[in-house]
């Protein structure tokens, strides 16, 4: 199992602190713990970070963890287990109460690791992605290289895109063709959150530096279906429009919101018939808000707080990593479900009694969508 250091270097350089937004009205989201029984249907995964989703059919929901406690024992402690990189489940139902969650990961030599297989020196951690009407599956990766003795221990190297072929098969049959992408010139990573426009898919891009903004990228459907990313262009604002990264001057993309989280969700609200956009504002004690706005390129509103989790109020918060779920349902037609992660400092705490009941699962709560 990693060290106390390596978990707390690795999570801090991901949820580095943003500038909060200003006060807003009252939070109207509330807690769903019900939906949370989705995360605990399986005795050896004992909790991750991240908690991406991606629909792959009307019924069927792809979820995506950053590092992972997998049991290695009967007793399925935290204590006894590894952390792996990364691991993936199929829901199975659209209400997270009564759903069945498949969870995935690789083993290799009858140890746990990760879905997405790492390299000898780097390591992928998820993305989101998108399922192609034209068939395949397309996950974006963040790709990560240590730094022993320097900085947080590890630094971004850039992206990679995973395509699974057999999308409606068990993830025990699906083969992940794995592409790493090409260098770009300036501060931007694809992709914590992927929509479809049109022919297109388009990517949120974080700038990993200081605040972290967003850009975008997009790519041709067809090229993206056969991992192919070379052909990308990136949002350069008007009257330039959408332009390859070597085209690009050394500041790069237009940044089109300012501080988008080091992740975040977007997606197409049809209750709105606007884009949303969610994310976490603070480092520690965190508060969830909520953007909109008319198009994928803006203008996008001001962050409304949507929820202040409580546990942004106890000793040593760590809150972080809120993302909007559209594909799932709530108890009533105007939720919107929204995940959080919480955390620890101290990675004793994580592997404690206390802290693998209440730490390092994903959170729900439901957010009314009003027009």
């Amino acid at each position: 199992m990693r060290s106390a250091a390596v978990l707390l270097s690795l999570t801090l350089a991901v949820h580095s602190a943003q500038p909060a937004p200003a006060a807003d009205a009252p939070a109207k989201a509330e807690a769903y713990p019900d939906a949370e029984r989705l995360f605990h249907q399986n005795p050896d995964w004992l909790g991750g970070d991240a908690a991406l989703s991606i629909p792959l059919s009307s019924d069927r929901t792809l979820w995506l963890f950053g590092d992972s406690f997998v049991a290695t024992t009967p007793a399925h402690l935290r204590r006894e287990a590894i952390m792996v990189r990364n691991t993936i489940a199929v829901q199975t139902g659209r209400d997270p109460r009564t759903a069945a969650m498949a969870f995935a990961w690789n083993t290799e030599r009858g140890t746990p690791s990760a879905f997405f297989p790492s390299g000898a020196t780097e390591w992928y951690w998820p993305g989101h992605g998108i399922r192609l009407a034209e068939g395949p599956l397309v996950v974006f990766l963040f790709r990560l290289a240590p730094t022993p003795g320097e900085g947080l221990g590890f630094r971004a190297t850039g992206y990679a895109v995973a395509v699974i072929d057999n999308p409606d098969d068990a993830p025990s049959t699906w083969r992940p063709r794995i592409t790493d992408a090409p260098a770009v010139p300036f501060d931007a990573i694809p992709a914590t959150a992927v929509v479809r426009d049109g022919e297109h898919i388009v990517a949120v891009a974080i700038r990993d530096q200081g605040t972290h903004a967003a850009a975008l990228a997009r790519y041709p459907v067809a090229a993206l279906a056969k991992g192919d990313v070379a052909s990308g262009e990136w949002w350069a604002g008007e009257p330039k429009g959408w332009v390859r990264a070597d085209r690009l001057g050394p500041d790069g993309p237009t940044l089109v919101i300012e501080d988008a989280g080091a992740e975040c969700s977007l997606h197409w609200e049809k209750r709105l018939k606007r884009f949303v956009h969610v994310a976490t504002y603070g480092f520690g004690a965190t508060e969830i808000g909520v953007r909109t706005a008319p198009a994928l390129t803006g203008p996008w509103t001001a962050p409304r707080i949507a929820y202040r989790p409580p546990e942004s109020d106890g000793p040593r918060p760590f809150v972080y990593a809120a993302k909007a779920h559209p594909e799932l349902d709530g108890p009533s037609p105007d939720d919107l479900l929204i995940t959080y992660a919480t955390n620890s400092f101290d990675f004793a705490e994580l592997v404690s009694p206390e802290g693998q009941r209440r730490l390092y699962w994903p959170r729900v709560v439901r957010y009314p969508i009003k027009p």
